[in-house]
């Protein structure tokens, strides 16, 4: 049995990807007889941790900027936050300790610092534009040497980082969990016109709703009964919600932030998923959570959706800026069933591939070669 702790400033209740990496690769390590462990930011609000999850300082989440990639930030911040995680790591003691995104100034980088374990570390981002790692090496070139083994979730993860920072990197992808999404299972509580396009995801600029509010325009005329349904908050929320043209808005329903143990219900209810995110994604685990519940699946055709998607087989890829053919893309789907079933079945296929005990094994051999590493040089 190992003692692992995960570092990351992203986790429940922040909606996101890294929050379901994080939760759900402790849950799968936990499963295999190991003491997994989390550690993360307080939020605000109220909300549940079981007694694995640890929290210090307090998040604050940044608004979605250009020079921020275009997406919220979530930052640790509060002025005894190093003294409050060195009192940690004197408490605790850990064979590993895992962090998620540590090169830069946030929680993680504090754990890479003060850490008592073998350090691993896995990076999830992609950019949109410039890279931060340009500038970021000259401050945290230092700190990335403490680093045994770093793991990236795709190709993309790995170019945005690599060059950078040299070292031991290793590819492992994100997971899904199956027990949630499948195809099987409760649905929400609505009464839409069909067929139902999905759009889950937060509201901000790097995530492309607007382009699919655009290219919605185009499939009415195709298909005037279509619903556009929304899940997700976020700081422009409102700001798309008035976007929302007069003659859609019957059309476009928001259901606002969704708790994550609700998602699944929202993807066997539509009969299509789309992402029109314009960059930033390394992987892609909306387009798996789809796949996973059945539901057919359009997105950008951008790299990170490329480690997940097969054009034509899993799924199509589409010029989402191009809002007519983005239109025609979502309108193939949707009047097309033998496609849309081809769509279905590769992507159940797919999503079996990438179920978290199988990936948390992949995880749990690189801790091992990075501790069999440390130890031979003691």
């Amino acid at each position: 049995m190992l003692r692992i702790l995960q570092v990351s400033d992203a986790y429940y209740p922040f909606p996101g990807g890294v929050s379901e990496h994080l939760h759900h690769l402790t849950v799968a390590l936990r499963q295999r007889g190991h003491d997994a462990r989390i550690l993360t930011g307080r939020y605000p609000g109220t909300y549940e941790d079981p007694p694995w999850v640890h929290r210090v300082g307090r998040v604050r989440v940044l608004p979605a900027l250009g020079f921020f990639n275009k997406t919220q930030l979530t930052l640790t911040l509060s002025p005894g936050l190093p003294l409050e995680v060195r009192a940690f790591f004197r408490q605790h003691r850990f064979d590993i300790v895992h962090t998620h995104g540590p090169l830069a100034l946030n929680l993680p980088f504090l754990a890479l610092h003060y850490g008592n374990g073998v350090q691993v570390a896995t990076f999830h981002t992609a950019f949109v534009g410039w890279n931060f790692n340009r500038i970021g090496k000259v401050f945290f070139r230092r700190a990335a040497r403490k680093i045994a083994r770093s793991i990236v979730v795709s190709r993309v993860a790995w170019e945005a980082v690599a060059p950078h920072y040299p070292g031991r990197y290793v590819l492992v992808p994100n997971g899904i969990d199956l027990t949630r999404f499948r195809p099987d299972g409760p649905m929400p509580p609505l009464n839409l016109r069909r067929p139902v396009i999905l759009y889950l995801g937060r509201m901000e600029p790097r995530k492309g709703f607007p382009l699919l509010l655009e290219a919605f325009r185009w499939v009415k005329r195709r298909l005037p009964e279509a619903t556009l349904l929304t899940v997700g908050g976020g700081a422009y929320l409102e700001t798309y919600r008035r976007r929302v043209p007069p003659e859609l808005r019957n059309s476009v329903h928001f259901t606002g932030f969704v708790p994550a143990r609700d998602l699944p219900a929202y993807y066997r209810y539509a009969d299509l998923y789309t992402s029109p995110a314009i960059g930033g994604e390394t992987f892609g685990i909306v387009l798996l959570e789809a796949m996973a519940s059945g539901t057919p699946v359009v997105a950008s055709d951008i790299p990170g959706y490329r480690q997940v998607i097969t054009p034509g087989r899993n799924g199509l890829l589409v010029d989402v800026r191009n809002p007519e053919a983005y239109a025609e893309a979502l309108v193939a789907v949707l009047s097309r069933p033998a496609l849309a079933e081809r769509l279905r079945r590769e992507g159940l296929r797919t999503a079996r591939r990438y179920a978290w005990p199988e990936i948390a094994r992949q995880v749990e051999q690189v801790y091992l070669e990075a501790l069999r590493e440390a130890h031979r040089l003691q």
